[in-house]
């Protein structure tokens, strides 16, 4: 036997080589793609955290718009009607919001005329619904319009009246006229008709007759 014979006896198959070199390229193939997966894992940057958004939530949606709809279809509040005169643009019957002032009369009246005397009246009073009001103003103007007597229809407002036309009232002359125009201007306008007996020189038996005959 020679040495060809002992070489070819003892050297590997070629289909075991095959076998064997895929083996191996096989194995090399997976540790590649380990490797690749480990690399790519410690390299790649952490997954953003995405907060979520909060939504505030109403504790009674319905409530807003409920209220809403009630103030919307709430009535009007209370009106007083009243009767300007007197040196004012635009004497008349008007109505203005209850709470409304002497002031806001005149100015829905078409505001003062060029002879009125506004320091003679309280502009700050309050008005009452059927309450006249009589701006006074200088008598030489023809467009002044004269003052009516007072009646049990046409009564006299005692916040608003000038001493002309209070001392139209029984047992009020000059002097008690100022008084009364001193009171209201100093203390403010009466609430009540029986608040003229704080004025000095009304007694019980003038306000007793004065009672039907003016307002506040």
């Amino acid at each position: 036997m020679g040495r060809h014979d002992f070489f070819s006896k003892y050297a590997p198959r070629p289909g075991r080589l095959r076998f064997a070199v895929s083996r191996v390229a096989v194995l090399a193939l997976v540790i590649v793609v380990l490797g690749w997966i480990a690399i790519s894992i410690l390299l790649a940057p952490p997954p953003a955290t995405h907060e979520l958004e909060t939504v505030p939530l109403e504790a009674n949606p319905t409530a807003s718009g409920s209220t809403t709809s009630t103030a919307s279809s709430s009535p009007a509040g209370p009106k007083v009607t009243v009767h300007v005169v007197g040196a004012v643009n635009k004497p008349g019957v008007y109505e203005l919001p209850g709470g409304s002032r002497i002031t806001d009369a005149v100015k829905k009246a078409g505001g003062l005329s060029h002879n009125a005397q506004p320091q003679l009246v309280n502009l700050a009073a309050k008005l009452v619904d059927g309450q006249q009001i009589i701006m006074p103003g200088t008598g030489g103007d023809s467009s002044a319009q004269q003052l009516p007597a007072p009646s049990q229809d046409a009564k006299v407002s005692i916040n608003s009246a000038d001493s002309e036309a209070l001392q139209e009232l029984p047992g009020i002359g000059p002097a008690l006229a100022e008084r009364i125009i001193e009171f209201r201007t100093k203390n403010g306008p009466f609430n009540t008709v029986e608040e003229l007996d704080a004025v000095s020189g009304i007694g019980p038996a003038m306000l007793e007759k004065l009672t039907e005959l003016v307002v506040p």
